[in-house]
């Protein structure tokens, strides 16, 4: 059943963070719900997964894409669901209508999303318990634009940091179409990480790859074309 949150309690958010549930789960020793200046926001021990329409890193990007280039305009899948930001900010935020394929390996992430945000998204939403490696083999869909958001906290798997996973990605795109992958870059050394994953793998697999820095994050883009000036 979805839960609904006290109206004071969204009143009060605005003046100081206001905690709904904190749990944990095989994946993550900490996470938690809270309610943000009127926004759920889920936390991990030293990471934000997801926080409405200010998830910035998602939304500087979305603010610059272009998404009239994607071939179909229909379909996204998203790897990493925290509590649904992504399809938030596209439906509520950008305005554009689409179906969409969510990979999370958390079933407690699951149980949360399902919970506290999800129902409240009109636009159509599979939800797939899986790790994002193990999906990219088996599902046989093409999809317009692939985003990428999988942490384990504050860390990349590393399983999914190869040219084989990049493979996957390009795999599972439909021809002329986007991949989104968020990489972190809020402390030097992520930063320094994140540069030489653009550097190396990612340009080895998309030549004409871009990177926006989100200023905590580096958006890697599969195709500087989908970038607006």
């Amino acid at each position: 059943m979805p839960k609904k949150i006290p109206k004071l309690r969204t009143w009060l958010s605005h003046l100081t963070e206001q905690v709904l549930e904190t749990t944990s789960s095989e994946h993550n020793e900490f996470l938690q719900v809270s309610l943000v200046s009127g926004r759920l926001q889920l936390v991990a021990e030293d990471a934000i997964y997801s926080f409405g329409d200010y998830y910035l890193n998602f939304r500087k990007l979305f603010e610059r894409f272009d998404f009239e280039k994607l071939p179909l305009r229909s379909n996204v899948l998203i790897l990493g669901l925290g509590l649904g930001s992504i399809p938030e900010l596209l439906e509520d935020y950008i305005g554009v209508e689409y179906e969409y394929v969510a990979v999370e390996i958390d079933p407690v992430i699951i149980d949360l999303a399902t919970r506290y945000s999800l129902p409240s998204l009109k636009s159509p939403l599979e939800v797939v318990q899986a790790d994002a490696y193990a999906f990219l083999q088996i599902d046989r869909r093409k999809y317009d634009f692939i985003c990428v958001d999988v942490f384990q906290d504050a860390t990349v798997p590393e399983h999914l940091n190869g040219d084989d996973f990049l493979e996957l990605l390009k795999e599972s795109l439909l021809p002329g179409g986007a991949i989104a992958y968020n990489r972190l870059a809020d402390t030097t050394a992520h930063a320094k990480e994140s540069l030489e994953y653009y550097e190396g793998p990612f340009k080895k697999a998309f030549p004409n790859g871009e990177l926006v820095n989100t200023r905590g994050n580096y958006m890697l883009v599969n195709d500087a074309r989908f970038l607006l000036d």
